[in-house]
């Protein structure tokens, strides 16, 4: 959060130095009637950083709910990170936006986001919602079937993780640790690279990466989004690195070369049999790897967690394990 709040005072400056007379004609426009209540904030920042200071004292739900009780409890618009948006709120919003995707509604990606995984650009902002569809193939790469393949590698790499990263400790922050288990996990399972050292130089920018994600897009040194652009060019320069060398595998060694997810992804086609470029490829890798990253630490975090807090269902698990 601290990055964040290091780019919004760059937004800040700026629009201190925007003349009086945008002030003026922005607060005169006129309401759009088929818009819903609300408010886009100031100029350029919008609302941001009313929703930053929400999120940094650990209540982001605070900015919607002020909202859906100053305008509406069903929808209301506002202005966050450079972009106009209406929130929709209660069941029957969660009803509508999942009975009506790519009908009424579309996938839409964040100005910041698409920088960061295109870089360079490869996808028109247009085409960007078909283009990072999931693979035709995940589904049957990730059938149970399948994944009983990865068990014993799951496995060995969770002990290995905790005799090396969390024995030594006297006391383990289990969220860092998980975050960086899952990482090295990742990377095994989708492309066959086990190789610790290679790994952490990997995992750090991709760090940077995504706290980048949901910064504000200014490209200036010293912003989270700078940092986050620099560190998304080399991850992806070593993707297409290893993205060339199974290249170079598969023609030589064929079916005796790894068939894991990135061996899958070269030979799979677009939906007009068309070839995917080797930077479609490495961006959907980091989409696939941003994806799996946090949401499998915040399992192992949460189920250590209440490990803890229930002493009785542990020895239960520990017992069912020896």
């Amino acid at each position: 959060m601290d990055l964040f709040f290091s780019d919004l005072l760059y937004l800040i400056l700026f629009s201190l130095s925007l003349p009086i007379v945008i002030l003026i004609i922005y607060s005169r426009k006129s309401s759009n009637p088929n818009l819903p209540p609300g408010s886009l904030g100031w100029p350029v920042i919008g609302e941001t950083l009313e929703f930053a200071l929400a999120c940094q004292g650990g209540n982001p739900a605070k900015f919607v709910k002020d909202r859906m009780n100053k305008y509406s409890p069903q929808v209301f618009k506002t202005s966050l990170l450079e972009a106009n948006m209406a929130v929709i709120c209660g069941p029957s919003g969660n009803k509508f936006l999942f009975s009506n995707e790519d009908k009424l509604v579309v996938s839409w990606w964040q100005r910041s986001m698409r920088k960061i995984l295109c870089f360079p650009s490869v996808f028109d902002e247009t085409l960007v919602r078909d283009n990072f569809k999931p693979p035709t193939f995940l589904p049957q790469f990730l059938k149970p079937e399948a994944l009983q393949h990865y068990i014993a590698v799951m496995d060995s790499m969770a002990g290995e993780h905790i005799k090396i990263y969390w024995s030594p400790l006297g006391e383990v922050k289990v969220f860092p640790m998980a975050k960086k288990y899952s990482f090295a996990l990742a990377f095994q399972v989708f492309m066959s690279i086990a190789d610790p050292q290679y790994v952490e130089m990997i995992y750090q920018p991709f760090q940077i990466l995504t706290q980048g994600f949901l910064s504000v897009p200014i490209d200036i040194p010293g912003t989270a989004f700078n940092r986050a652009l620099k560190a998304s060019k080399f991850i992806h320069g070593e993707l297409l690195e290893i993205i060339r060398k199974r290249k170079m595998e598969l023609e030589q060694k064929g079916e005796s070369a790894p068939r894991d997810l990135l061996s899958h992804m070269l030979s799979a086609l677009h939906e007009n049999g068309d070839v995917k470029s080797e930077m479609e490829i490495s961006t959907q890798v980091i989409c696939l790897l941003f994806a799996t990253h946090l949401t499998t630490s915040s399992v192992i975090t949460f189920i250590l967690k209440y490990l803890a807090e229930f002493p009785d269902v542990y020895s239960k698990v520990l017992k069912g394990n020896t």
